[in-house]
């Protein structure tokens, strides 16, 4: 059942958001403990910084971890020098080529850039790994903040003292952890604005503008019936990000307007116009460990199998070392919302993940709906998940889950999984492979039970080697993954920079023949009495430009199988196009 709470959430955010504006833009707005990039001109005298602006903290990121990006000044084993400073090289150092490949132990040529990761032993850095890197306008330097020297117009990061120029930019704005839902909205492709209209030291401005195109045709799977459909949708968002202090808080809000035309083929052409707040949340840092979100904000993970949407809700999070904690709740938006299917839905959720490294995570979590509609869905989740997705090699998905609970007075009992294997090749255009299968038990329609059901919050995309986000399950059939199991080969390939080309394949079949398919884009069911609904092919091409520019083309064809009474095949064209500012 819904519980009440929305308003008091998206009021609080409000009062949090207009009275808690902090100092950030000065350098007495940097404060020990914050994680930062340092950045200059390699010609400054001294190697001065001109700019600190606040990164996102990985769970490996320690105190006595430093990073740093520069040319070489002198290299004489067992030392390299760089930014003014030598650092240890030992047995124990890796070594990398320009592509992130193992090498032979190396000493760089004055002059050569290399990135060194260091560790602060107390007397000295010792060098954990050190790469060969392309040439840059501008070294960098990634750590913790130790202390400022006002006086000395000097920052120690991660262990390392370093100049600071006249007019320094101070930028603490960004996250303050990867999984901040700010470092997730700005990686997200179509959710990012890089918030690049700067009005003072705490507040910053961003917005998008966007337009589609949409061709559907004979998804009823009936040539004889012409009721073929086009979309054409105009989109504009303002997003306004507040940092709260000077500890990582932060706030975001986000008002969104736009309007979506419908043609159907000898039919009436219809509208409809939107004006919503999309988001609207602050996000409260207390010491080094917990956060507090509060308002409507994104409720994201991974491949999105379990959850990604806006609402509104409070979370509470704990990190410590590789570990980290989530609880919340939330609700449908329903305050200042155009409407949402979701919004006489919530859900509870407790979640735990560990990084077992930097690119691979490991979650157990439990997960509970409500629903105050009539169809009164509320199951409840217990699932596993491991993601690894290293930039080449061989990295893995795993989603698993079980679901109990009741529907309108019939038990929900069923388990699902989606598991497979992604490699990316280390050679020009980055080609990656890709095999998948996932799996939702069933039930008959006459059966007293319900199988397995997604949980109504999932998104089901994310990226399998190209440079925007897919359609894990087809991009024409689109289904929420119950009674049904789906193959996938995927094969990515970028071959201009900033673009890639994308051809996946789907293999479709119920587990139990059945009438019902559920949340697909397809006007038309199955007859219940194939379980073999068919296959589809989908092209991809996509480019994106540092998060301002997005184009991207979708092509999809569904062959329909011996579930489906209609055999004429159905065709998808979308042309998207988003710009970001």
């Amino acid at each position: 059942m819904k519980r009440p709470g929305q308003e008091a959430l998206v009021v609080l955010c409000a009062l949090l958001a207009s009275g808690c504006i902090g100092p950030t833009g000065d350098l007495g707005s940097l404060r020990p403990g914050l994680f930062v990039k340092a950045s200059g001109r390699p010609d400054a005298p001294g190697f001065a910084v001109s700019k600190i602006e606040s990164e996102a903290r990985a769970d490996s990121d320690k105190r006595e971890k430093v990073e740093v990006t520069a040319p070489v000044t002198d290299a004489r084993d067992p030392w390299v020098s760089a930014l003014g400073r030598s650092f240890r090289l030992d047995d124990e150092t890796e070594y990398q080529d320009l592509d992130k490949r193992p090498t032979a132990p190396f000493l760089p040529a004055a002059g050569d850039w290399v990135r060194l990761k260091l560790r602060d032993k107390g007397e000295g850095h010792r060098v954990r790994a050190m790469r060969r890197y392309r040439a840059r306008d501008r070294f960098k330097v990634i750590g913790e903040l130790y202390g400022v020297d006002l006086d000395r117009r000097t920052v120690e990061v991660g262990g390392l003292e370093l100049a600071l120029a006249k007019g320094v930019q101070i930028d603490l704005s960004g996250p303050d952890s990867a999984d901040d839902p700010l470092a997730l909205f700005l990686a997200d492709d179509q959710k990012t604005v890089p918030l690049g209209l700067v009005v003072s030291d705490s507040l910053r401005l961003g917005g998008q503008v966007s337009g589609e195109y949409e061709y559907d045709d004979e998804f009823d799977l009936d040539g004889t019936n012409d009721r073929d459909r086009s979309k054409t949708s105009l989109g504009s968002r303002v997003d306004a990000l507040l940092s709260l202090a000077d500890d990582g808080s932060y706030a975001l809000a986000e008002v969104s307007f736009g309007r979506r035309d419908r043609s159907r083929q000898n039919g009436a052409t219809t509208y409809n116009e939107k004006l919503e707040v999309t988001r609207a949340f602050a996000a409260l840092r207390f010491g080094e460990h917990f956060q507090l979100l509060l308002g409507r904000q994104d409720f994201d993970e991974g491949r999105e199998w379990v959850y990604d949407e806006v609402l509104d809700g409070v979370r509470g999070v704990a990190m410590f070392d590789r570990v980290r904690f989530d609880l919340a709740y939330a609700e449908g938006r329903d305050v200042l919302a155009e409407t949402n299917v979701e919004q006489d839905w919530g859900m509870a959720l407790l979640k735990v993940g560990y990084a077992v490294r930097d690119d691979w995570y490991v979650t157990g979590y439990g997960l509970q709906r409500f629903d105050e509609t009539p169809t009164d869905m509320e199951p409840r989740y217990f699932g596993v998940q491991s993601h690894a997705e290293p930039r080449f090699g061989l990295g893995h998905w795993l989603e698993f889950a079980t679901v109990r609970g009741d529907a309108a007075g019939r038990a929900i009992r069923g388990h699902a999984y989606d598991l497979g294997l992604r490699y990316t090749l280390d050679v020009p255009g980055r080609p990656t492979f890709a095999i998948g299968h996932a799996f939702a038990s069933g039930r008959s329609i006459t059966d007293s039970k319900i199988g397995y059901r997604q949980s109504g919050f999932q998104d089901n995309t994310g990226k399998l080697g190209g440079v925007t986000s897919v359609r894990f399950y087809g991009e024409l059939l689109d289904p929420e993954l119950a009674n049904l199991s789906v193959t996938t080969l995927s094969f990515a390939v970028r071959p201009i920079p900033f673009g890639s080309v994308q051809l996946m394949y789907h293999r479709y079949r119920q587990d139990v023949a059945s009438p019902v398919l559920v949340d697909t884009s397809l006007r038309a069911a199955p007859n219940g009495l194939s379980t073999d609904l068919g296959h589809e092919i989908d092209l991809v091409l996509a480019y994106r430009v540092a998060r301002r520019l997005t184009v991207e083309f979708v092509a999809g064809r569904f062959e329909p199988g011996d579930a489906f009474s209609g055999q004429t095949a159905a065709n998808l064209i979308v042309l998207t196009t988003r710009y970001s500012f």
